[in-house]
């Protein structure tokens, strides 16, 4: 057992939620792709009607129209979750519509906050039972997409066995107007990210699609590779129209581990590269948690922000750790940069927070990546941003200036929001606890902020 000397003691500044899930509780093993695929062959026929030309709701472009929210009671009784919601719908236009997914006996409570916000003529409120366990992660079991007959449907992975999550969108879609429907592929909504012409998804999804062909699931055409194949079906079922692009890294990435630290004289557990699989093609799980879509450059480039653990580190006078990853990150910037993409490095700190109960150390990246942005035909736009300057990491008020200053140089308005590191410690953020439902992509989004 090899004891490590590590950084002082940085004690959580908040009550832990323990429902609070990680958000990779919704990947899956390669065995369960397996077994999947024999139990429950997929039979065109048998599945929900789904869109003839879909087309992916954006995650840049124009005005947020809608969004959709999952608040389960825990996040309601929780005093920094309810904090966060309730700043979010504050700022937030009054002119976006809320769909909120609540619990029974908490749905009063959520009322509240969207009438609070202004915004309860468009919004829906919608209560299931107390003994369905879903997560605040509303992001991750769908993607959102619109057909060519102006329907808007949530369609959900062959497989998303994150607890009552997978059942999120017959329970949206039965209470409103969205439909829902499925697709023979894997994926989860925070790794796909939707641009004008294009979308990226994280490449390790892919490769667990294509587990369903090895599985015979899924049948090639004649003369049609595996890989051809999946690529083919990510473009008819998520969007016939944008181009669909792979983000990875081409160096190896280090799996999660644990090793034994020595804190204050005691022998305490020390969680790194939190939520990273086996054979993994990327720094974190999900590529909204690195990468943010930023509108096109003048020069007709479409601009990616992409975090940079070491200009954090730099800014913040803090060792560069090796699990920072810094040089997957920039291998990851460098092939986007290299592919076309207008690349721009911002600020991600690794951080970590000591649990006194457990004796555990677990380190996460706070991540102003995961935000929620518009961006304007003319130019520029809004972004919301979580912060992290809160608690036990007062420092990290730098990192978010740091990163509105970006946003801010690229013509941005920016909003701040509250302390979002109860969400970040489990690998989410404010991008992972929303989705969006509607845009309207050629509205110009200045206008006043609150």
């Amino acid at each position: 057992m090899v004891v490590v000397e590590t950084p002082p003691r940085r004690t959580r500044h908040y009550e832990p939620v323990d429902e609070l899930v990680l958000r990779t509780a919704g990947d899956v093993s390669p065995a369960f792709l397996r077994a999947r695929a024999l139990v429950e062959p997929i039979v065109e026929s048998v599945m929900a009607p789904r869109p003839v030309r879909p087309t992916l709701v954006g995650s840049a472009e124009g005005a947020i129209g809608r969004l959709l929210l999952t608040i389960p009671a825990y996040a309601v009784g929780s005093r920094p979750l309810a904090d966060a919601y309730r700043h979010l719908l504050r700022k937030l236009p009054p002119v976006v519509g809320i769909v909120a997914l609540t619990h029974e006996s908490v749905q009063d409570d959520v009322t509240a906050w969207v009438t609070e916000s202004g915004r309860a003529p468009s919004s829906s409120i919608i209560a299931a039972p107390d003994h369905l366990n879903f997560s605040v992660w509303a992001e991750d079991g769908y993607v959102a997409v619109t057909d060519a007959d102006g329907a808007t449907y949530l369609l959900e992975p062959f497989a998303f066995p994150r607890y009552g999550d997978s059942l999120v969108a017959d329970l949206v879609a039965n209470a409103t107007d969205l439909r829902n429907t499925q697709a023979p592929l894997y994926f989860q909504g925070g790794n796909v990210l939707i641009g004008d012409d294009f979308f990226l998804i994280g490449a390790d999804y892919p490769a667990n699609s294509l587990d369903y062909v090895m599985q015979g699931v899924l049948t090639p055409a004649p003369g049609e590779s595996a890989v051809a194949l999946v690529r083919r079906l990510y473009g008819e079922y998520l969007d016939t129209e944008r181009e669909l692009r792979y983000v990875a890294a081409t160096i190896p990435v280090p799996e999660q581990r644990e090793r034994t630290i020595r804190l204050d004289g005691q022998e305490w557990t020390e969680v790194l590269h939190l939520g990273n699989r086996p054979g993994t093609a990327q720094p974190l799980f999900h590529i909204d948690m690195f990468i943010s879509l930023a509108g096109r450059a003048q020069d007709g480039r479409y601009r990616l922000l992409v975090g940079d653990p070491r200009r954090a580190a730099d800014l913040l006078g803090l060792p560069l750790y090796p699990h920072a990853m810094a040089e997957i990150f920039d291998n990851v910037a460098g092939t986007l940069e290299r592919t076309g993409f207008a690349v721009h490095r911002n600020p991600l700190p690794l951080v970590y927070l000591d649990d006194e109960r457990t004796r555990q150390r677990r380190w996460y990246f706070a991540t102003s990546n995961n935000a929620l942005v518009e961006t304007s035909p003319r130019g520029g736009g809004i972004a919301y941003l979580p912060t992290y300057g809160h608690g036990s990491w007062p420092s990290l008020a730098a990192t978010d200036r740091a990163n509105r200053a970006l946003w801010e140089q690229l013509g941005f308005s920016t909003v701040a929001l509250g302390d979002f590191h109860p969400f970040a410690e489990n690998l989410g953020a404010l991008h992972c606890i929303s989705k969006y439902l509607a845009r309207s992509p050629g509205a110009d989004v200045r206008r006043t902020l609150p």
